[in-house]
């Protein structure tokens, strides 16, 4: 959900930055041109995806203005667009489940088997559906806070590991991560922080889940004092019991609110934001963007954990032009092979925004080249330069079992829009 409206703060954040390198070694990544998703002419934003390996890739978004041909759909809809050959071709775009009830901030994830999951915000609760073939049906939603009455809830995070499924929410400042060990028929929810350990209004930002089990979710504490925005922490929280218990990892402390947009955005729209995933070796990833003074432009930095969270890496940034002036935001995040991973941004180096790739194979120690990814397909507020705005908190990268990565994203003019979704794939 865009966060709602901005507030200012002040913090000075002194920080030892190690800038990253560049390594032939890593992942050669070339991408299709990029195809629309969704409606041309329709206001999508904040897309999420997921592929199998066996050609079946999904793409799920929050659609604005009503669905053409759906009488009962709202003018926010919870959308999944599926295609059953590798990424070429997509079929009709479908809502998951046609209702008035506001839907927004939709997740994507498939187990080793095949299932396939969605997870999103559905009026004030989070909701879990699932589709045993390929994306043709969906399962009726299940809330997963049904045992946290009487809140909206906000953000999303899914991960699932066999019929075990992970989903993380925010209820202002608390925090929590509900489990189903029956494949997201039944849920029971942990409430991770708690008010007294001040952590400050709660934001999650998503979820993955190792070989073993082992999940892992991210989020960001926000403090608030009155009509400022005050410092923010980066936090990660692990599972090694199956969701029964969590722990917590703070990864940053004290970092700056972000700038402020051009025009009035959501709160916070810029500020920071962490995302995390894991290679097939079980090493932990974690990318974020933040400023190393209030309201400055915001660094995309990562670390990496070689032993389950217990020690990091010293943050480096991942982007070529280093401590530029360009606002770099939105990461996106996915583990490979072993010590692969790929991490994707948006940035306005060049005077508009564009969207990058960038891959390691040595944990994020060296980097290969940046890739540029989006394209001016001749919609209004695109040009050579790139596109006018970033549409939405977050967008998705995934990489498939057979190697192939998988990138969805959304531009538009200005934060209102409209914007649209568009993908992207190697090969």
């Amino acid at each position: 959900m865009g966060r709602r409206f901005f507030i200012f703060g002040a913090l000075v954040l002194a920080a030892v930055i190690l800038s990253a390198s560049n390594a032939a070694a890593a992942p050669a990544l070339r991408f299709t041109t990029p195809s629309v998703i969704g409606w041309t002419e329709g206001d999508d934003w904040e897309p999420e995806l997921g592929a199998d390996g066996r050609g079946n890739v999904y793409v799920a978004w929050a659609h604005f203005g009503g669905v053409p041909g759906c009488d009962v759909c709202g003018r926010t809809a919870a959308m999944i667009q599926v295609s059953h050959d590798g990424g070429r071709t997509f079929g009709a775009p479908r809502p998951l489940w046609p209702a008035s009830t506001y839907q927004i901030d939709l997740q994507v994830a498939i187990n080793a088997g095949g299932t396939v999951w969605v997870a999103y915000l559905f009026g004030k609760d989070t909701v879990v559906q699932r589709s045993d073939d390929f994306g043709e049906s969906w399962s009726t939603p299940v809330a997963v806070n049904g045992d946290v009455k009487n809140s909206w809830t906000d953000k999303v995070g899914l991960a699932v590991h066999g019929d075990r499924v992970h989903v993380a929410f925010s209820i202002g400042q608390r925090y929590f991560v509900s489990t189903s060990t029956d494949g997201g028929r039944t849920f029971s929810s942990v409430m991770v922080n708690s008010r007294s350990k001040d952590t400050g209004w709660t934001l999650t930002s998503g979820c993955t889940v190792d070989s073993k089990g082992t999940a892992y979710c991210s989020w960001v504490g926000v403090h608030q004092s009155g009509n400022a925005l005050g410092p923010q922490e980066v936090f990660l929280t692990k599972s090694t019991d199956g969701g029964r218990t969590w722990s917590f990892i703070t990864l940053a402390e004290n970092l700056p609110p972000g700038p402020a947009c051009p025009t009035t955005c959501g709160w916070d729209f810029w500020g920071p934001q962490m995302v995390v995933s894991v290679d097939a070796a079980d090493n932990v990833y974690v990318a974020y963007n933040a400023g190393l003074t209030d309201r400055g432009p915001p660094y995309l930095w990562f670390q990496a954990s070689l032993d389950g969270g217990r020690t990091w890496s010293a943050r480096t940034t991942v982007h070529a032009d280093g401590l530029s002036e360009a606002y770099h935001l939105f990461p996106a995040i996915e583990g490979g092979a072993r010590g692969e991973v790929y991490v994707s941004w948006m940035d306005n180096r060049l005077g508009a925004f564009n969207t990058y790739v960038r891959a390691s194979s040595d944990s994020g120690r060296t980097w290969g080249g940046e890739i540029r990814v989006n394209a001016d397909l001749g919609m209004p507020y695109q040009s050579a330069e790139g596109f006018g705005f970033t549409y939405g908190d977050y967008y998705g990268i995934t990489r498939d079992p057979m190697g192939g990565v998988h990138l969805a994203w959304a531009e538009a003019p200005d934060y209102a829009g409209p914007g649209n979704v568009f993908y992207a794939r190697t090969g």
